[in-house]
């Protein structure tokens, strides 16, 4: 996903935003009372976010382009490493993908692992939970999820456990054997 601000006059930002809106009230009906000025409050808050931090356009699964800010899409795919056992996000790289382009995403990251996890198997489990999590949260299949284990940790009592020491001065090689 790009750092760059996607930029678009507000006409067309808002014609797609309100066609994501209709396409979510279509498939949930709230009480009369509670959907007063529903639509413009939504309006408000998505406007007001895309302006204040760098946003990639993605598509949803009816084809409506929406924007999403770059740190709410790493913050998806971070949480959804934190959350297998021995391994941590530390840079998150994700991209417009498919065809047509934003219908998918490419997500590139760097982990640091605890040393005596195993890469392959912890790998395809970080991969399965990116895809999941990305396809719930957002409506975007994971295109392709590249990992790179860029560190070891030892824990705080140094056996590898389950402790999460802060691997400094961990040599790669050598936690590996």
């Amino acid at each position: 996903m790009s750092d760059e601000t996607v930029a678009a006059p507000a006409g067309e930002t808002d014609t797609h935003l309100r066609a994501v809106i209709d396409e979510y009230m279509g498939s949930f009906e709230p009480a009369a009372e509670d959907s007063a000025g529903l639509r413009e409050r939504i309006l408000q808050i998505v406007r007001e976010d895309a302006v204040l931090a760098p946003s990639t356009r993605l598509l949803s699964e009816r084809g409506n382009p929406f924007q999403i800010t770059t740190a709410t899409v790493r913050g998806i795919v971070r949480h959804a490493v934190d959350a297998v056992d021995g391994i941590r996000a530390r840079s998150v790289s994700v991209s417009p993908a498919g065809d047509p382009e934003g219908s998918a995403a490419d997500v590139a990251l760097t982990v640091t692992m605890r040393a005596g996890v195993e890469f392959v198997p912890t790998a395809e489990e970080v991969r399965r939970i990116i895809a999941r999590d990305l396809s719930a949260e957002l409506g975007i299949p994971a295109n392709r999820i590249d990992i790179t284990a860029d560190d070891v940790f030892l824990d705080d009592d140094g056996d590898g456990g389950d402790g999460g020491g802060d691997g400094e001065g961990v040599d790669k090689e050598a936690a590996d054997d």
